[in-house]
């Protein structure tokens, strides 16, 4: 199953929609006109296609069981991963033997790896991170949609959107209320599961679903009409389980580092074993140190304080994103030490990120330390942004030197 650039048929934009629009693209015009030539002549890392009141935004597509590579394989050891997680969980009770699983679809986004199959006949979705297990529960009770059979079945952290679609549908198109396309999936004929990495934070977002077939949209009687409704998705039953079965490496230095940052606070993270360490700056008693799961990004900071027992103080800055650079973006995380001088600049990039320069207004790039999906360096001595609106440019590359992102990222 495939989350394939199948553009959503055009339609009107609610008012708000438009403007929202406008205004980034107005930005995005503004930041171009100061860029330099060799960031104008380079490709752009995401696409925003405004054409009259048409709008298709493509933020993330997961691979196909062949893109994926060993599709069979990878499906048949992420099961047997999961079975293991239900063990672990204490549901095998709960759970058709994993010899009555069959495997319906393989969906891949980096290391967010997503299996629907039946299990004793009944579609159950299994998501595997690089540290955490999540299924849904086969015996959950589905809640459709208002006039149709699609519902929800997962709808977890990372932005992944799993159910099942009406046996009428061959493809589902994952929209918002206020008019903006998500994503489009295949649906699996037998089954009839669709899986979709959104994006999208499910404590904040109301998904509603509508067939998509070739950029027709038929009602469901089967009689081809335009029907710009869009039927909202109640939310889905709890998983089975969600847990850490992997925890993120504490042997690096970073991941010391992380681990003894987490385990600071008076009441850690409940899933503080699922962070695998990103950079670490340290600088004397000053440290900052980035971790990532497929949800959630944290920086964890330690400085020294005199009124704490141990003599030091540690704050953690959650999804703290700044600005709308995708797919690198910035976490604002404030200075540290005498009048917050030490300021980190710091965030993500993708999985395959190598290395990445940024200019200070120095008039030479600065190197930024890369590792694990993270960015980081101490900002130094005047530096200054590149931007009127107080961007500084940054270019990331993978490990073959391919540009995964040349544009601007708030500099503070």
């Amino acid at each position: 199953m495939t989350d394939d650039l199948r553009l959503p048929p055009p339609r009107e934009l609610p008012p708000e929609v438009r403007l929202r629009l406008r205004e980034a693209v107005t930005t995005g015009v503004t930041a171009r006109r100061h860029a330099p030539a060799s960031m104008l002549a380079a490709a752009a890392a995401v696409v925003l296609l405004v054409a009259s009141a048409v709008v298709a935004v493509q933020l993330a597509r997961p691979q196909s069981d062949e893109a994926a590579g060993g599709g069979t394989d990878l499906a048949s050891q992420t099961l047997d991963r999961c079975w293991a997680a239900v063990g672990a969980a204490g549901k095998t009770s709960k759970v058709p033997d994993r010899k009555k699983w069959d495997k319906a679809s393989l969906s891949v986004q980096g290391d967010d790896v997503v299996v629907a199959f039946t299990a004793d006949g009944k579609p159950t979705f299994c998501e595997t991170t690089s540290t955490m297990v999540t299924m849904s529960d086969p015996n959950a009770k589905p809640a459709y949609a208002t006039g149709t059979r699609t519902a929800l079945l997962l709808y977890t952290s990372t932005g992944l959107a799993a159910g099942v679609a009406d046996p009428a549908w061959d493809r589902v198109e994952l929209d918002r209320p206020d008019g903006l396309g998500i994503s489009v999936s295949d649906v699996t004929k037998a089954s009839h599961q669709f899986t979709s990495f959104t994006l999208t934070d499910p404590a904040t977002t109301q998904l509603c679903a509508r067939l998509q077939d070739n950029g027709t949209t038929r009602s469901n009687n089967g009689k081809a009409s335009i029907n710009w409704s869009c039927a909202k998705l109640p939310s889905p039953p709890a998983p089975l389980f969600s847990i850490v079965d992997r925890p993120g490496d504490r042997s690096s230095r970073a991941g010391r580092a992380l681990g003894e940052c987490l385990a600071g606070f008076a009441q850690p993270p409940a899933d503080q074993d699922a962070y695998q360490p990103g950079v670490l700056l340290e600088d004397g008693p000053y440290q900052v140190v980035l971790g990532r799961t497929a949800a959630h990004t944290v920086a964890c900071t330690t400085e020294p304080d005199s009124s704490s027992p141990s003599g030091r103080s540690h704050r953690l800055y959650q999804d703290t994103f700044i600005g709308q650079s995708i797919p690198v973006r910035r976490l604002s995380v404030p200075g540290l030490g005498k009048d917050g001088a030490k300021v980190p600049f710091v965030g993500i990039v993708p999985p395959s990120g190598a290395s990445m320069i940024a200019d200070f207004a120095f008039g030479k790039p600065v190197d930024i330390t890369v590792a694990d999906g993270t960015f980081g360096i101490w900002l130094p001595a005047g530096a200054k942004p590149v931007y009127p609106n107080g961007d500084s440019w940054v270019k990331t590359l993978d490990g073959k030197g391919a540009a995964l992102f040349n544009g601007s990222v708030p500099m503070k």
